[in-house]
């Protein structure tokens, strides 16, 4: 190479690295798909058989049900995504266990659903065909769902079930979660062990109410409940060199409790991890033995199913003591969170009124019905907003939205193929689960990812050099 050309070419790659750091539009997405299962194993063996060789309708229907779900993933076509309800297996072994994955683990159930699902076009001719999406990065991680607590959690005099697991399960790992990304995953801190006493003022030692949780508990109890009834998860992606903290969680739900409210502080608390991780709270610690949350300006997506309505619904709100709480609130109402834009459907509209409702508990809602994003029974709660897509206030937001069609025809049953038949009505009783896919609906949020300055100078300083070289063969 002549060596007049040498610096032409260090600078095209110096200009080529920083070019490749320019804004991206990424699309980041949450669905609670209802891929739990009511069996230890069922999910590994419906996602193993995706033609459904030699089973029964009910079987059959389970694995219809996962291909309606990969097929609005493939319709949404998000780039980072988080699937809610997912059940955690250990490199094939159903389980669930205190010891936090790797970077890099995925599950197996997380791989068969890449490869014999999410790579599978689906669709017809109706509503159109869609090609396989691929997540070259997945993260499985581990989960205190079905996990034995060795206490009575619910007071009912005997140690065993759901209830009295760290994270209510039938069995260990049901309702877990797992994360797909196109872009690399980079690290992953997990806050599965972090006990709930340890959050300063929280609800279980701190309680403002009558009914006092720690009236409820023992002592020993308290001392050994954990936070998070799943996982809080902060999995890291690398986007064109920007870091984007992508912090998942699946709070339990407000409900299936007594008077004590358990679950709905329990359901408060989960939430507010998250406002103090973003806003760097030193208090917390995780499953690698790390402590403190984020540094100060840095940028983040909170996804997940996190079971509480800002208006609507058994969530933990009102005014306690002179105190006003809201679950959700404490990241709606954040300002280190970008809420400019909120999803919306045409379609959570139209199911707030359709004639096949069993009740009427959405005429009675505060909540506008096109932000909904849970088509739960209509004689209670109601369809609710509990799924969000939250990004940190440093990025922009430019679209957003939530996979709930319009049903073209009420009268007419959802087997037409247009695109509602992949959401269909609550409560249908020929389907697995009562609904074609899943009660809740995929929700997603579109951001630019902007290089920070020192790349914009990278690139600048490239162009001179080009610029140089260039007058230099003059």
């Amino acid at each position: 190479m002549k060596a007049t050309l040498k610096p032409i070419v260090a600078a095209l790659l110096l200009a080529t690295a920083a070019g490749a750091a320019q804004a991206d539009t990424v699309r980041f997405a949450t669905f609670n798909a209802s891929l739990n299962r009511d069996a230890s194993g069922q999910l590994l063996s419906d996602l193993a058989n995706p033609l459904a060789s030699g089973v029964g309708t009910t079987v059959a229907n389970r694995i219809q049900q996962a291909h309606n779900v990969a097929e609005i993933i493939q319709r949404v076509n998000a780039d980072v995504l988080l699937v809610n309800e997912f059940d955690f297996d250990l490199n094939g072994t159903p389980t669930a266990s205190s010891t936090a994955m790797g970077l890099g683990y995925s599950s197996n159930a997380s791989k068969l659903f890449q490869d014999n699902f999410l790579s599978a076009a689906h669709g017809n001719a109706v509503r159109g065909m869609t090609s396989g999406v691929d997540y070259a990065y997945r993260y499985t991680p581990n989960t205190n769902t079905g996990l034995a607590s060795g206490f009575d959690l619910n007071n009912n005099g005997v140690v065993a079930g759901g209830d009295d697991a760290y994270g209510f399960g039938n069995f260990g790992g049901q309702y877990g979660f797992t994360i797909y990304s196109k872009y690399e995953i980079v690290s992953v801190r997990s806050f599965q062990t972090f006990l709930w006493k340890d959050m300063p003022g929280n609800l279980l030692t701190n309680d403002p109410t009558a009914n006092k949780l720690g009236n409820f508990y023992s002592q020993a109890e308290i001392d050994a409940l954990r936070l998070s009834s799943k996982n809080h998860v902060d999995v890291t992606v690398r986007i064109n060199g920007q870091d984007v903290h992508f912090l998942t969680a699946h709070p339990t739900p407000p409900t299936f409790d007594g008077a004590e409210d358990r679950n709905g502080k329990r359901n408060h608390d989960e939430i507010r991890f998250w406002a103090d991780y973003v806003a760097g709270a030193d208090y917390i610690y995780d499953d690698q033995g790390n402590t403190g949350g984020l540094e100060a300006g840095a940028k983040f997506v909170i996804a997940g199913d996190y079971n509480a309505d800002p208006f609507d619904g058994d969530s933990f709100k009102g005014t306690v003591n002179g105190e006003q709480y809201n679950a959700i609130g404490q990241l709606l109402d954040n300002p280190l969170i970008n809420t400019s834009v909120t999803p919306s459907s045409d379609g959570g509209t139209a199911a707030a009124g359709y004639p096949s409702n069993n009740g009427s508990a959405n005429q009675s809602h505060v909540g506008d019905p096109s932000q909904d994003t849970a088509d739960f029974s209509d004689a209670a709660p109601g369809n609710l907003r509990v799924d969000y897509v939250l990004p940190s206030a440093n990025l922009d937001v430019k679209g957003s939205g939530i996979y709930w069609p319009v049903d073209p025809d009420t009268s007419a049953a959802n087997n037409t193929g247009d695109a509602f038949d992949l959401v269909g009505t609550f409560g249908n009783p020929g389907l697995y689960g009562g609904l074609p896919s899943s009660d809740h609906k995929a929700v997603w949020v579109d951001v630019q990812v902007v290089p920070e300055p020192e790349q914009y100078a990278l690139l600048l300083a490239g162009l001179g050099l080009i610029g140089a070289a260039a007058r230099r063969r003059r």
